[in-house]
């Protein structure tokens, strides 16, 4: 018996080393050929389609029912109320599950243009979902995925925010969803918890190819709103297909049909003519000898003055680079200004149709940022949004230490009003500290001759220093200024006053 357990418990130790975990949950996933593992004692609730009906109460808390689970295309729900997160696992057979089946079997070129449906298209902002990061990784153990990070706006404001796996293999749209709850901004540690359970899944079977639909890749598409009743849809697809378009009002039974057809390239121009202001839907089929037939819809807003705007490009709530671009189109001859915290610039919008601006976004803080356009006899149209920089404690004195003027102490005194705002840098010794009036005062000496002080600079800091008297330190702050104190003579001389950054 005793040899048993020994023999059990090498076992289990050598589960243990190859990163096995005895605990961690395990779920299968027939539809897409597909497992997944859950890692132990971190997720609760976890709620699949084995077990949903009898889970009413908790996916309502969850802000789903069973129907919505079930027509949804949920595989997994699993709630970590400890850091405000829920997972959900979902695959669907949309439209382009059906015309790409596996995405690992297309050119790149497909492949960007579905990437494209996350970026330049409303096929997702529709539902509420803002991209701000988007890229293909390709996986040893299950292809390739588009990485997404995302904030999800109802009714103007942002909901709830996430990061995303996504990929269509096995005749489905397969989406892997990290949310974060409770209106807090993104962390890396949300994205790693997305990474551990993502590790996990692998494809059991890849599924043969089926006969596809028509080959298609819109380069215009239609727009979800318009001040012009006539737009033209541009792009590729088989040379020879026929192009059906019935639009249909939301307001009145009548429908209008539009039709064209590809050149010997492939190439195709398809323009519509909306009746009158309304809103309205619109169904387009492709067809072309040899392959199934394509069908795609649309949702068109058609109202005079409403100036056509489509953001492209724009900064993420948070922010992680020193720069970005804010781009996209809108009516040729409209007037757009970038506000940002207050300070504003404009352009012009030419014949192109296309603007950008550059985002200065290398300083800590909260940006601010307002993009208006405006043209005359249209409404003006602006969108909002609220980014913030924070710096790692290592990169802000990384930045602080690379910015540090360090002047000889006399040059500075003859030049107080050149330096006035600038980072300087100055080795000494803390000779007192006090708190006054909610802030602390350090006396700080940057020559020492036996017991004796001299050349005093006076440092401010929102916060008590740890430091001991008289050690030497190398003190940096921002000149803001000159101070009196008293020398070791009791006399009154003037000084120089930094806001202390960071000492060391």
């Amino acid at each position: 018996m005793q040899r048993r357990v020994i023999i059990f418990l090498s076992f289990v130790l050598a589960l243990s080393c190859l990163g096995f975990s005895a605990s961690a949950e395990s779920f299968s996933f027939d539809d897409i050929y597909a497992s997944l593992s859950l890692p132990s004692g971190v997720y609760e609730n976890v709620i699949t389609k084995d077990n949903a009906a009898n889970n009413e109460d908790t996916l309502k808390s969850l802000g789903y029912d069973t129907e919505s689970f079930n027509t949804g295309g949920m595989l997994l729900i699993a709630s970590d109320k400890k850091n405000d997160r829920l997972l959900v696992f979902s695959a669907i057979k949309d439209g382009e599950a059906e015309q790409y089946f596996n995405i690992n079997e297309h050119t790149p070129q497909t492949r960007a243009s579905y990437r494209r449906l996350h970026s330049a298209s409303d096929r997702f902002k529709v539902l509420g979902y803002n991209y701000n990061s988007i890229e293909w990784k390709n996986f040893k153990n299950s292809g390739r995925w588009l990485m997404l990070r995302y904030n999800f706006r109802q009714g103007g404001s942002v909901q709830h925010r996430g990061y995303q796996r996504r990929t269509v293999y096995n005749g489905y749209t397969i989406t892997m969803d990290m949310k974060v709850l409770g209106g807090r901004q993104l962390k890396a540690a949300d994205n790693n918890a997305l990474n551990k359970v993502f590790d996990t899944l692998s494809f059991t079977q890849t599924l043969p190819l089926p006969q596809l639909p028509v080959s298609f890749d819109e380069q215009i598409t239609a727009p979800s709103e318009t001040a012009e009743d006539t737009f033209t849809m541009k792009g590729k697809t088989a040379a020879g297909a026929k192009l059906t378009a019935v639009v249909g009002s939301f307001s009145t039974a009548e429908t209008k049909v539009f039709e064209g057809t590809a050149s010997k390239n492939g190439s195709y121009s398809l323009t519509i003519t909306l009746p009158r202001e309304d809103l309205y839907f619109m169904t387009l089929t492709v067809e072309v000898e040899g392959a199934l037939p394509l069908e795609k819809q649309y949702g068109i807003t058609y109202r005079k003055g409403l100036i056509n705007v489509a953001i492209t490009s724009y900064p993420p709530e948070v922010l992680e680079q020193d720069s970005y671009t804010i781009s996209g189109t809108a009516e040729k001859g409209a007037s757009v200004s970038l506000s940002i915290n207050g300070a504003v610039s404009t352009k012009r919008i030419g014949n192109n149709g296309k603007f950008s601006f550059t985002v200065d976004t290398k300083n800590e803080g909260k940006y601010d940022i307002v993009l208006t356009f405006s043209k005359d006899k249209y409404e003006d149209r602006s969108f909002v949004y609220q980014c913030e920089r924070t710096l790692s404690d290592e990169d802000r004195i990384s930045r602080i230490k690379s910015s540090a003027k360090n002047p000889a102490y006399s040059t500075l005194m003859r030049n107080i009003d050149n330096n006035d705002g600038k980072m300087l840098r100055y080795e000494g010794y803390i000779i007192s500290s006090e708190e006054k009036a909610g802030e602390w005062i350090l006396k700080f000496a940057t020559a020492k001759s036996g017991e004796t002080y001299r050349n005093f600079i006076m440092l401010s800091s929102d916060k008590q220093v740890g430091y001991p008297l008289n050690t030497k330190l190398t003190a940096y702050g921002v000149l803001v200024g000159t101070s009196s104190l008293l020398n070791e003579n009791n006399q009154e001389v003037e000084c120089p006053k930094l806001q202390l950054m960071h000492i060391e």
